[in-house]
């Protein structure tokens, strides 16, 4: 019996010991912290070259006209960019940057602030930079960019420009110029402008290759935040390469650069990792704050989604606080961080009622009134009972304050969405629903999805590290699970449970978000290879040795890799060229035949594209988040639909257009789903004329007056609206 005895505690000081060593094991100690620099910079670095290769290798980008390649982006890439070229090509930045706050283009006749609008910041820091980069260039009298003249196939010749000089003495030369000419305070601005990629002279290489610049932190967002949470560099290299691995579903950046969330997404992981931080710590310095509240605006401006995902951030630490792994202190210094980044955002998108009448808003002061009567909780002994009462009070609060500031502002923006999701639960759909559900980035998350992510270990790695932490969280809620200093090896110190539980509530959220929103995928991938580089340090603290550990992690990434390192060379392998010949000949057509003043309706992606290479202005647009938008469009679609030629007439010359685009293509569109083609879905809104033909059918047979067909060629038709004469040319 002594000796059983004796055996006992000699396991149990072995046990401490070993809790001991890899709680040390887990601290971010500097030599961790030069480890995890080091890992982010080359993810930064390759991710960056990656995405660069994929798009040139996709599009052939550096061949390619300056037309081209604005054909090139389009929807709403072309909208966003066209901001760009103004603010660029504007004889001053401030003239530039007066035409997109009182901009009367995008939607004629009205004038509008697009940086209200559009979440337009990239764009405006963009463009200032590239004018630096560009005074920099002249001051030296260099142009920063190599052309050269390209055969096409068909025998036309168009001129193309990149840049292809030495960077090292590109970047030689700068410095010592910029420093002997003008002195000490332009030193710095001469660095950083002439020490960018070489040949970004042209203003549309300079913003694509910052954008890839911009998206390669998304890779090192990845691996420092492995590294943090799992306080192992073996779990942030775990993750980062289970994002390579399966890049194509975590990212789309390289194919739609001007995209929103091209800006945001890196934005977001650097946001994560600063919030995960402060879970972490007993206590944290006003730096730590602040650095919060600026990540947070940061990745609150770029894009109208963001405060989505805050949201689901916000519910996320809620739960934390709930399980009392957090101080209500603590709980209260982030939701006023986050107050304090809205109430920015508020006052630098010039109070966009959509951001007004977010769930955001609300759901931040209900967790107020939760934390700030926490200290009452004691009254309910039962710990499951308190969590159930105050999520009960934020979801109750929340929905009841969004539609009181909703019903005073009077703001429509968000019904969409709500529209969307009522869809996805019932059979009720309208034209602007169907216009999302319709496509296939808003359907249900495919089972292709789940397989892929499982062939690369990504989701079993996941779903077991997950599966661990609840746990954990069961024995915490019901009292079993030791927090803290213990004998047990299984011991969890407080901090480490919390940022685990974090993320785990924030993986569940992304969970449901890509199921009903197969777009959504984009948050969700990410964060999987987030949970996964958790795997090797969840099963440590369970007792395996740092041998075994090794071994585990070392047989993780060699199965990981049978089909990432496949996956990684088959999206290399992918080689095309943009060719959009009728494209081309549209926009030149307009520029030659049509006066400036001329105004535009057709379908969304083709009118952002008339805007961008033309300058015309257009009557609707891809930006689809307004009613009053989502009614222009539902009026110019009637040219898909079954109403007399006289009342579609009467709606464009109504909507001040001068011009209307017809598509074949999308008159005869049938997409994958019953129900979406463009004539069921106006058989649906107007059943009156159900019996009538198909007004661009009729176009492709005559010409119905009073429209008049003044170009066309085998994709697009272009027909006079407006009454009386006008400057074009008929061909």
């Amino acid at each position: 019996m002594r000796k059983r005895r004796g055996e006992k505690k000699t396991r149990d000081k072995r046990s401490v010991k070993e809790t001991a060593q890899i709680d040390e094991e887990q601290q971010w100690t500097p030599s961790l912290g030069s480890w995890a620099i080091a890992l982010a910079i080359g993810a930064c670095l390759l991710h960056g070259m990656h995405l660069a290769a994929l798009f040139e290798n996709d599009r052939f980008f550096s061949h390619l006209s300056p037309l081209e390649r604005e054909l090139s982006f389009r929807t709403e890439m072309g909208l966003y960019y066209s901001y760009y070229k103004r603010i660029v090509e504007s004889p001053s930045l401030l003239g530039g940057v007066a035409s997109i706050l009182h901009d009367n283009l995008t939607e004629y006749p009205d004038t509008i602030n697009t940086l209200q609008r559009f979440n337009l910041y990239p764009e405006v820091c963009l463009s200032v930079m590239f004018r630096q980069y560009r005074w920099c260039l002249d001051l030296l009298g260099m142009s920063g960019m190599k052309c050269f003249s390209i055969t096409r196939g068909d025998g036309s010749k168009v001129e193309a420009c990149n840049g292809m000089g030495d960077h090292m003495y590109f970047y030689v030369l700068c410095v010592v110029l910029c420093i002997s000419r003008y002195g000490r305070p332009h030193v710095l601005l001469c660095i950083v402008c002439c020490s960018l990629y070489p040949g970004m002279g042209d203003h549309m290489y300079f913003y694509v290759h910052m954008i890839f610049g911009l998206n390669g932190l998304l890779a090192s967002g990845i691996a420092l935040l492995g590294t943090f949470v799992s306080g192992s560099v073996w779990g942030g290299v775990l993750s980062v390469t289970t994002f390579f691995y399966n890049h194509g579903q975590s990212t789309r950046v390289m194919w739609t650069p001007p995209l929103r969330e091209s800006f945001a997404m890196p934005l977001l992981f650097l946001q994560t990792l600063i919030l995960s931080f402060i879970i972490r710590k007993r206590s944290c310095s006003l730096v730590v704050w602040t650095s919060l509240v600026l990540a947070t605006v940061a990745f609150l401006l770029p894009w109208q989604f963001s405060q989505f995902t805050l949201l689901t951030q916000v519910l996320s630490v809620l739960v934390v606080h709930c399980l009392r792994l957090i101080s209500s202190q603590k709980f209260l210094r982030i939701l006023l961080a986050y107050t304090l980044a809205f109430a920015v955002n508020v006052v630098l998108q010039f109070g966009n009622n959509m951001l007004l009448t977010s769930f955001l808003p609300s759901c931040l002061l209900s967790c107020l009134i939760v934390g700030l009567l926490s200290s009452t909780s004691h009254l309910l002994k039962f710990r499951p009972l308190i969590m159930v009462v105050e999520v009960s009070v934020v979801i109750v609060g929340s929905v009841l304050m969004k539609m009181g500031v909703a019903a005073i502002l009077g703001a429509k923006e968000d019904e969409h969405i709500i529209s969307i999701l009522l869809s996805k639960f019932t059979s009720y759909h309208d034209f602007h629903t169907q216009l999302y559900t319709c496509a296939a980035e808003f359907d249900f998350l495919p089972l292709s999805y789940v397989l892929d992510l499982t062939w690369t270990l990504l989701l079993p790695m996941s779903v077991v590290s997950m599966a661990i932490i609840t746990v954990r969280v069961v024995k915490h809620i019901f009292g079993k699970e030791e927090t803290g200093h213990s004998d047990d090896v299984m011991a969890t110190p407080p901090g480490d449970l919390a940022v685990q539980v974090y993320h785990l509530m924030q993986t569940v959220a992304y969970v449901v978000m890509a199921t009903l929103i197969m777009r959504l995928k984009l948050f969700l991938s990410p964060q999987l290879a987030v949970v996964a580089g958790l795997l090797p340090s969840l099963l440590r603290a369970s007792g395996l040795s740092r041998s075994q550990y090794k071994w585990m992690v070392a047989g993780l990434l060699v199965c990981s890799s049978l089909k990432g390192w496949h996956n990684f060379h088959l999206q290399h392998s992918v080689i095309g060229e943009y060719n959009n010949p009728e494209g081309e000949q549209l926009a030149l057509w307009i520029r030659d035949h049509t006066p400036e003043t001329a105004v535009f309706a057709g379908t969304m992606p083709t009118m952002a594209t008339v805007l961008l290479t033309t300058g015309r202005p257009i009557v609707n647009h891809p930006h689809y988040e307004t009613a009053s938008l989502r009614n222009r469009t539902y009026h110019v679609y009637s040219i898909f639909g079954r109403k007399p030629v006289k009342e579609i007439h009467s709606i464009l010359h109504g909507m001040g257009a001068d011009y209307v685009i017809s598509e074949d293509g999308w008159c005869h569109k049938h997409r994958s789903k019953p129900g979406c083609s463009f004539s069921e879905m106006w058989d649906e809104e107007d059943p009156v004329n159900k019996e009538r033909p198909v007004f661009c059918a009729v176009l492709q047979t005559h010409t119905p007056s009073p429209f008049q067909l003044v170009y066309h060629n085998p994709v697009y038709r272009v027909l006079r609206v407006a009454n009386g004469n006008d400057k074009s040319d008929s061909h």
